[in-house]
């Protein structure tokens, strides 16, 4: 197959021969004579005759301008709807090899996506979590050739350990947990699960609390005192503390 070299010979144009020397002269000696002339009423057919002649040598320069410049431009014009030619001709050919690579590289990352897709069962099925998707947590320089079978391994390994140590912390908290699991079985983000708790929580302590004080309108029952001592441990004091202030009963220490 050719090695394509490209080939150019070109003669270098040669420059125009004319009195360029002699009109700049005449024409400078020229002008300071007409800038200093001034004319009359008498000199109109004198005046129209200068500028006549001056407008006929303008003429005939700006005509051998063009002609000269066709004249220069024709070889490069052809020599430029070639050039064209032959890339365009590169452009098919070319065209035609990127298809075929393209097609390739999608064959190359389907099948690598099936890779990760099985080692993403395999490193699932070692974790009690059944909520997280290869959807979720697919990151697009896994499909790179550069980015190893380890390294997804690993990358896919940390997302479960992470999991089972976010979830450790929100089955803690002390009251929405289930709420702020869900959360973060659809964002995996600890902190917005948390959060999502701690909003339910407020909500579902407002409502108690509305329901406390319609219940105590409807039955329309005078405050009684109480007095009685309980065992209980600091994590139950601070529940029955928080049930008593959402449902506004005063409580002190004996």
């Amino acid at each position: 197959m050719s090695n394509f070299e490209l080939k150019i010979q070109a003669p270098k144009n040669k420059p125009v021969v004319w009195n360029f020397d002699e009109l700049k002269t005449d024409l400078t000696t020229a002008l300071a004579e007409y800038q200093s002339r001034v004319y009359t009423e008498d000199m109109l057919t004198e005046a129209k005759e200068d500028r006549a002649k001056l407008n006929k040598l303008k003429k005939a320069i700006n005509d051998e301008r063009i002609a000269r410049e066709k004249e220069y431009m024709q070889p490069f014009n052809e020599f430029k709807a070639q050039a064209k030619e032959l890339c365009d001709l590169i452009d098919t050919a070319s065209s035609g090899i990127g298809e075929q690579l393209d097609a390739f590289e999608q064959k190359r990352q389907a099948e690598k996506m099936e890779a990760i897709r099985t080692t993403f069962d395999e490193v699932a099925s070692l974790y009690p979590i059944n909520f997280i998707t290869l959807e979720m947590i697919l990151n697009d320089k896994w499909l790179n050739k550069s980015t190893s079978d380890k390294v997804i391994v690993t990358e896919i390994t940390a997302v479960f350990e992470k999991a089972v140590n976010d979830l450790a912390v929100i089955k803690k908290m002390p009251k929405c947990a289930f709420e702020a699991e869900e959360a973060y079985k659809t964002t995996l983000d600890l902190n917005k699960a948390l959060e999502e708790g701690e909003r339910m929580a407020d909500i579902q302590a407002k409502k108690r609390q509305e329901t406390a004080q319609e219940q105590y309108e409807a039955v329309g029952e005078e405050p009684i005192e109480l007095s009685f001592k309980c065992k209980i441990t600091l994590t139950q004091a601070r529940l029955l503390k928080e049930f008593c202030d959402e449902n506004k009963i005063k409580i002190e220490r004996l």
